[in-house]
C-alpha cells in the first residue's frame, strides 16, 4: 500500500473565508493588539513582536470583501517572510477566530487554482463542503512591502 502524503496546515478564519496554510510558515498565532503605529487601506499597521517590527495586513481588504473590526476572539497570525528579508521579516495576518489544526491530504482534497476572484489567493481546496483558499504568500509580502515603503 502506498503511503499517504500529507502536511500539517493549520486553518485560519477570516469574516467571510478560511485560509489554509502549513504549520511551518506560521511563526505563531497572538491574541489581537491593535497596532503602535496606524497604516492606511488594507495594511492595519505596524505592531511590535519579539522586538521586530511587524506589518499587520487584512487579507479581507486586500481581497476587497466585507470585513469587521477585530473582537475578542480575533488573533493575528505572525507568517514568516519566505524571501529572508531582514527588514520585513514577518507579515501579521489578522484573524477573526482561533485558528485550528487541519491535516491536509493529497487524495482528499482536490485543488483548484481559479475561483477566487482575489489576486492575493493562489488557489482554493474544497474539503467536506468547505472551501479553503490557500494564499499566495509572495503576493502578499511583495505589496505589504511596497506599502511600507509608501508610508
Amino acid at each position: 500500500m502506498a503511503e499517504q502524503e500529507s502536511i500539517r496546515c493549520i486553518q485560519l478564519a477570516l469574516r467571510d473565508m478560511q485560509l489554509l496554510l502549513p504549520n511551518s510558515v506560521v511563526a505563531e498565532i497572538i491574541s489581537y493588539v491593535r497596532p503602535e503605529q496606524a497604516g492606511h487601506e488594507w495594511l492595519d499597521g505596524i505592531m511590535t513582536w519579539r522586538g521586530v517590527s511587524v506589518p499587520v495586513v487584512s487579507i479581507e481588504k486586500m481581497c476587497q470583501q466585507a470585513h469587521v473590526e477585530p473582537g475578542a476572539r480575533s488573533r493575528i497570525a505572525v507568517i514568516y517572510n519566505l524571501h529572508n528579508d531582514d527588514e520585513m521579516p514577518y507579515v501579521g495576518i489578522i484573524l477573526q477566530d482561533i485558528p485550528r489544526a487541519f491535516l491536509a491530504e493529497q487524495d482528499r482534497m482536490p485543488a483548484q487554482t481559479s475561483g477566487s476572484g482575489c489576486e492575493f489567493m493562489q488557489g482554493r481546496a474544497d474539503v467536506m463542503n468547505s472551501e479553503l483558499m490557500i494564499p499566495d504568500l509572495d503576493a502578499i509580502m511583495d505589496a505589504t512591502r511596497q506599502k511600507m515603503q509608501a508610508l
